[in-house]
C-alpha cells in the first residue's frame, strides 16, 4: 500500500483495551499530472478525516499542498480518538476526480472537560476579498463569500464542541483587536450584536489576504508549460458574542495550480469550481480551520443570557441543541466595563451568590429556578449565565 498508509498504521495510537467501531467514510481528490498515487493518497486522508471527525477525534494536523501536490505526510491524531486498523476498500476515477472508500476502525476516548459535552454554537460572516483587482482573473469575485458557504457546510456535518448557527447575509470586516467596535450609546459592539442576531454565543469572522495569479515558472519556446500557481491566504477571527471580545484567531495560507484559461471566468458557486484542485485546496484549508476550532472550544464553558425575568423563574437562550437537560445547575454572570488609565476599555465580570437549577428545558431555551434561596431581584435580563462544573 501507499507510503502514506503505512505512517498511518504505524503512528496512530492504538488501545486495545477500548472497543473500537468500524466506520465507512468516502473521500476525494483531484488528480493532477496523471498521478493517481498522490491523488490516492489525498483522498485517503479526506475520507479518514471524515471518519476520525465524525467520532469526534480531534486531528492536530493534515497534509499540505504544494503546486498541488502532496508534500508533507504528518496526520497526527490527538488523544481523543485512535485507528486500530484501515483498509481501502474501493477507489474510482470520474471526470479526473479520484473517490476512495475506506473502512477505519476508531476508538473515541473519553472526554476530559465537562463541557465537552455541551454544544457552542458559532455565527459566520461573509468572508470580502482585501484586494477585488487580484480576483480579476477568472472573476472569481465572490471566492470569500462562497468559502463562507462551504465553511458553514462543513460546521454543519462535523461532529464536535459546537455547530454553526447561520451565515450571516453581510461581509463583515472586525479588526480583531482586543478592544471591540461600539456601535451605539448602550456600549454594544458589533460581535454582539450580530451574534446575538443569530442567538449564537460566538461569532466567526474572517478577510481573504491574496488570490493573486503567479505567473508560469516553466516556458518552452516562450510559451508556458506549466499552470501558474493561485494563493489563498485567509485569516479568521472569533468573537465572545457576549463580550464582544476576540477569543481566537489564525492565518491560513495554500496554494495550488490554476487550470482554468487564463481568460475563462469560474463561478465560485459551482461544483466546477470546488471540484477543481484549486477549490479543493481551499476546502482543505477549511477542513483545517473546522478542526482547530474544534480544538480551541472543547473546553470552554458553556454561556447564555438571561432573556426573560419573572417572580419565581428566570428564562435563559439556552436549550437541548446545547446539550442541557433538567436538574442541571448554571451560575449568573453580570458583565461590566470599565475604562483602564490609558484609555482602553476592559470587560469584567461579577458573579452572582444564587444558583440556578434547570426545571423545564425547551430545544432553543430553558427555565431555571434558584436552588437553595429566594429568586432576587439583582438578576435581571441580558445576565450572563454558564454550566456550573460537577
Amino acid at each position: 500500500m501507499t507510503r502514506l498508509l503505512l505512517i498511518l498504521f504505524l503512528y496512530l495510537s492504538v488501545n486495545v483495551n477500548v472497543s473500537a467501531q468500524w466506520f465507512d467514510a468516502k473521500g476525494r481528490a483531484s488528480v493532477v499530472n496523471n498521478d493517481k498515487d498522490i491523488a490516492r493518497n489525498m483522498a485517503v486522508q479526506d475520507a479518514l478525516q471524515h471518519a476520525l471527525l465524525y467520532t469526534g477525534a480531534q486531528v492536530n494536523s493534515i497534509s499540505q499542498l504544494s503546486n498541488g501536490l502532496l508534500n508533507s505526510d504528518r496526520f497526527e491524531v490527538r488523544s481523543s480518538g485512535s485507528v486500530r486498523n484501515l483498509l481501502l476498500v474501493s477507489e474510482e476515477i470520474i471526470d479526473g476526480i479520484m473517490t476512495v472508500q475506506i473502512r477505519a476502525d476508531i476508538m473515541p476516548s473519553k472526554s476530559v472537560c465537562h463541557a465537552s459535552t455541551t454544544t457552542k454554537y458559532i455565527a459566520l460572516t461573509k468572508f470580502p476579498l482585501r484586494n477585488r483587482q487580484q480576483a480579476v482573473n477568472g472573476a472569481i469575485f465572490e471566492v470569500g463569500s462562497e468559502s463562507a458557504q462551504q465553511l458553514l457546510e462543513q460546521m454543519s456535518v462535523f461532529k464536535g464542541s459546537y455547530l454553526a448557527s447561520q451565515l450571516l447575509p453581510i461581509n463583515q470586516v472586525i479588526a480583531p483587536h482586543s478592544q471591540p467596535f461600539i456601535t451605539d450609546q448602550s456600549n454594544t459592539s458589533a460581535p454582539q450584536l450580530l451574534a446575538a442576531q443569530a442567538d449564537s454565543q460566538y461569532l466567526l469572522t474572517g478577510e481573504i489576504h491574496d488570490v493573486s495569479l503567479a505567473k508560469p515558472t516553466s516556458k518552452w519556446f516562450g510559451m508556458a508549460s506549466n499552470n501558474p500557481m493561485r494563493q489563498f491566504i485567509a485569516s479568521y477571527t472569533l468573537f465572545d458574542g457576549l463580550t464582544g471580545e476576540k477569543v481566537w484567531s489564525k492565518r491560513y495560507s495554500t496554494q495550488a495550480p490554476w487550470t482554468f484559461e487564463r481568460t475563462q471566468k469560474i463561478d465560485p458557486a459551482t461544483q466546477e469550481f470546488w471540484s477543481n484542485v484549486y477549490g479543493a485546496s481551499i476546502v482543505s484549508q477549511l477542513k483545517q480551520l473546522t478542526n482547530d476550532l474544534n480544538i480551541f472550544m472543547q473546553c470552554q464553558n458553556l454561556r447564555g443570557q438571561v432573556i426573560k425575568v419573572d417572580n419565581e423563574f428566570v428564562t435563559v437562550n439556552l436549550g437541548k441543541r446545547h446539550g442541557l437537560k433538567v436538574g442541571d445547575e448554571l451560575m449568573v454572570h453580570h458583565a461590566t466595563q470599565f475604562t483602564d488609565s490609558r484609555g482602553i476599555l476592559r470587560q469584567s465580570t461579577q458573579v452572582n451568590g444564587t444558583t440556578l437549577q434547570i426545571r423545564t428545558i425547551y430545544n432553543n431555551h430553558l427555565e431555571a429556578i434558584a436552588k437553595d434561596a429566594p429568586l432576587y431581584g439583582d438578576i435581571q435580563s441580558d445576565a450572563i449565565v454558564s454550566l456550573k462544573p460537577n
